[in-house]
C-alpha cells in the first residue's frame, strides 16, 4: 500500500480494518466528526458536535441495556459501545469508519432496509426489526431504534441507533 504522508501511515497503523485503498489528498477533511473509541466515549462526540440531547436519550446512552451505534450524516460509524461488540462479535476498531450495513446480509429484509434508508434521508426516527449477521456469520434478529441527533443550531449532525437482540 502506498501512502502520501504521516497522516496516512497513522491511519494505516490504527485503522487498518477499514482502509482498503491508499488515502487520497483531502480525504481527512471530508470526515465531519472524529472516530471515537470506547475509552473516549460518546460524550466526546456529543461535545465536539454540540449535541442538544434530550434527557431520555442521555439515560439510554448511560445504560448498558442497548448496543449503541453512532454515525455521522453519511452513515459512517464513529462510535460503538461494548454491548455492540458482545452482540456482533466485531470490535470497535473493526466497526469504526464503516457503514452499519456491513452487519446485513442476504437474509436481511429489503423493505426494512428501505424504511431505514428513507427515515435517515428524511432525518426522522425509525423503529423496526432487522436480520443482521455476527462476525462469525451467524444470523440474529435485532430490534433497532434510529434517532437523528441535532446540535444547538437544530441541524442534524449524527444518528444514533439503539439495538437489542430479539
Amino acid at each position: 500500500m502506498d501512502f502520501c504522508g504521516p497522516y496516512d501511515k497513522y491511519m494505516a497503523e490504527h485503522r487498518r480494518s477499514f482502509l482498503h485503498a491508499p488515502l487520497v489528498a483531502g480525504w481527512e477533511f471530508r470526515q465531519k466528526t472524529p472516530l471515537i473509541t470506547e475509552r473516549a466515549g460518546w460524550l466526546s462526540l456529543a461535545k465536539t458536535q454540540d449535541w442538544k440531547l434530550p434527557a431520555s436519550i442521555r439515560q439510554e446512552l448511560l445504560s448498558d441495556q442497548w448496543a449503541i451505534v453512532i454515525t455521522d450524516t453519511n452513515q459512517i460509524i464513529h462510535y460503538v459501545n461494548l454491548p455492540f461488540e458482545r452482540m456482533t462479535g466485531y470490535s470497535s476498531q473493526e466497526a469504526l469508519g464503516r457503514r452499519p450495513t456491513f452487519l446485513q446480509g442476504e437474509g436481511t429484509c429489503q423493505p426494512m432496509r428501505e424504511r431505514i434508508r428513507q427515515g435517515i434521508d428524511r432525518q426522522k426516527s425509525v423503529r423496526g426489526r432487522l436480520l443482521n449477521y455476527r462476525k462469525d456469520q451467524t444470523p440474529y434478529w435485532c430490534r433497532i431504534i434510529i434517532r437523528p441527533i441535532v446540535n444547538r443550531q437544530n441541524q442534524v449532525v449524527n444518528f444514533i441507533a439503539f439495538e437489542r437482540e430479539g
